[in-house]
């Protein structure tokens, strides 16, 4: 009786974070996962497709005041993941804190990806005003300082400071573990 009660929740949940949405995204809108986890301000707007996925009992999606996209905008989470108050997402950004298996576990890459299990190298937390351009990709972890602009096609992976132009990879300490270990972040 409890795993009904837990799917009939599920259920409304979904619905009710659909209709507070819809008027608010002008293209598809798509959700996935425990959607009870998902929290948006009521300024948000989205002038594209919107996916959002929580896929894990400990995942929160946190989208505060003024936040606008461009769309289509992918956000999905397995731990807690913020994006600060008047945040812009141009077109085609892509924010996720989880891949498909651990890169470093020689049994999760004898597996094919869709049967992996989902790793989360960290959380990520995108600070008040923050301008993504068009292409961007945000892996975790990730942390993007107040007022930072990351520059279209960019990836983010790493500690980006309050009010930096960011155009590349990361950080300087990423490039290094990038050059030392060869961990793309996949």
């Amino acid at each position: 009786m409890a795993k009904v009660r837990r799917r009939g929740r599920a259920l409304w949940d979904r619905g009710i974070c659909w209709l507070l949405l819809r008027r608010r995204v002008t293209g598809r809108l798509k959700l996935r996962g425990d959607v009870g986890r998902i929290e948006i301000h009521p300024s948000f707007r989205c002038d594209g497709d919107l996916w959002l996925g929580v896929h894990s009992d400990e995942g929160r999606i946190t989208i505060e005041a003024g936040v606008s996209a461009s769309g289509p905008l992918v956000v999905t989470s397995v731990r807690p993941l913020r994006i600060g108050a008047g945040t812009l997402f141009g077109p085609n950004v892509l924010v996720t804190d989880h891949y498909h298996g651990d890169p470093r576990d020689a049994g999760h890459r004898a597996m094919t990806p869709s049967a992996r299990p989902l790793h989360s190298p960290g959380t990520i937390e995108i600070g008040r005003d923050v301008q993504l351009g068009a292409n961007v990709v945000v892996l975790a972890p990730a942390t993007i300082g107040q007022g930072a602009i990351i520059a279209a096609n960019a990836v983010v992976k790493g500690r980006i400071a309050e009010m930096e132009i960011h155009t590349g990879l990361a950080s300087p300490a990423a490039r290094r573990d990038v050059a030392s270990t060869g961990n793309t972040g996949e």
